[in-house]
């Protein structure tokens, strides 16, 4: 009999809260953007990437250089079900958070726009003369 206790997981059916948090890159040149997962409220991974490739974008998990100058990943899903979820939640997160940015920088243009288009007031040089009438 086995005295570890097992919650329950994607295993039993039930689907784990994955949350994402994604901070885009400006000038990056590969890398699209950094973020942070939280898994289940109990488990968090931070240094996670949303880099670019000729096949689009793709997310890289946190990894160490060895002595032999490989990388090797620091933690990993260890089923393809948990790294399609993962997958799905970064770059879900990160395609929302570019739209975010994409419709701030439309309204902003915008604004820019119509300020432009507006004539400042003339200075009306009879303004004060009224003053002293009432």
């Amino acid at each position: 009999m086995s005295n570890t206790a097992r919650e329950p997981s994607a295993q039993s059916g039930q689907k784990l809260d994955i949350s994402v948090k994604v901070y885009p890159v400006q000038d990056g040149k590969n890398l699209l953007a950094n973020a942070s997962v939280t898994i289940g409220g109990c488990f968090a991974i931070r240094g996670v990437r949303v880099m670019n490739s000729e096949k689009g974008a793709f997310v890289s998990m946190p990894q160490r250089k060895t002595a032999e100058g490989e990388y090797k990943d620091i933690c990993f899903p260890t089923t393809a079900e948990m790294r399609k979820a993962v997958n799905s939640a970064v770059l879900g997160e990160y395609q929302r958070a570019m739209s975010k940015t994409e419709n701030r920088d439309s309204v902003l243009d915008a604004v820019k726009q119509k300020a432009a288009e507006v004539k400042p007031p003339s200075p009306d040089r009879n303004r004060g003369a009224d003053k002293g009438g009432r």
